[in-house]
């Protein structure tokens, strides 16, 4: 009996489903099929006896098993509510969300905020449309979080989802796989950065920077800005651009640690107009780098 190639491939349900997006060298996979019916793979024993033969592919035997039977052998008796036959939405409920593969009505999404897998199907669901980046990252919504964490979570995700694990799968699937790995970027160098963490939290909060307007800033404040941007503009002394630079990065840490405290105090406009400083600096932060390589 020659191999099935189709279906032998490691998908990164498993783990995801579990916590740990790092896939499995040994997690099967279900191959994609229509609504009323599901592919089994043959070498799976639990599902092998569930129907007999209805049709093969080029590469292999396969059997067609009716979803009940499918969410039966998967789960037992200890079967989802969502797997038995979908019931109309009461009036003024949101409607239940099912899988674009095989139709299932789909569970509610845990609280790790990992990407959803189908658990009939295994076929990985579209992104959130307006996900919570914290809770997607694994951190709590605060302003100091772990570094190391967000990394590691960072370097996890991105290589459950990377598009090579999806190269056998439909284009959907495949289009959803590079969607989470863009969402999954965006995140990460959002909650990275000192000021756009501050930022999307105040944006969480329904709070804003004003654009185009210095009304929140004290204007000696302003006079030392518009003071270094004019040295930058005459310096060519690299060590005094690197001195500027070290200037700049205190600055950045003092503002980062009074940020923090305002957060901790839930004083989000105080936080607001630090944030409004960090800004400002970055600007300087970006001039000093084009000064020490210019294009």
């Amino acid at each position: 009996m020659g191999t099935d190639h189709h279906t032998t491939r490691t998908h990164p349900r498993a783990h995801l489903m579990n916590g740990d997006p790092t896939p499995s060298p040994t997690s099967s996979l279900i191959a994609h099929a229509p609504r009323a019916f599901l592919l089994i793979n043959s070498a799976n024993p639990a599902l092998a006896g569930l129907a007999g033969a209805a049709g093969s592919c080029s590469s292999g035997p396969m059997w067609a098993v009716r979803r009940g039977q499918l969410c039966r052998a998967l789960w037992g008796s200890q079967a989802p509510a969502a797997f038995s036959r979908p019931r109309s939405a009461e009036p003024g409920s949101l409607p239940v969300p099912r899988c674009w593969s095989c139709g299932i009505p789909l569970p509610a999404r845990g609280g790790q905020g990992l990407p959803r897998f189908c658990p009939a199907c295994q076929a990985l669901q579209p992104p959130e449309s307006q996900p919570d980046l914290f809770r997607l990252m694994g951190c709590d919504r605060s302003f100091n979080i772990s570094v190391q964490q967000l990394q590691q979570r960072f370097r996890s995700l991105q290589r459950s989802l990377h598009p090579d694990y999806f190269s056998q799968r439909p284009q959907k699937e495949r289009d959803f796989s590079e969607q989470h790995s863009s969402l999954v970027n965006r995140a990460y160098q959002t909650l990275l950065s000192p000021l756009r963490r501050g930022l999307y939290l105040l944006e969480l909060n329904g709070v804003e920077l004003a654009k185009g307007t210095d009304s929140d800033i004290d204007v000696e404040f302003l006079k030392e800005i518009m003071e270094i941007n004019e040295t930058l503009a005459e310096l060519n002394n690299e060590a005094k651009i690197e001195e500027i630079e070290s200037f700049i990065e205190v600055k950045q840490e003092e503002l980062t640690k009074d940020v923090s405290k305002a957060f901790e105090r839930d004083d989000l406009q105080e936080a607001k107009k630090l944030l409004a400083k960090m800004k400002y600096f970055e600007n300087l932060e970006d001039k000093v780098k084009s000064k020490k390589n210019p294009s």
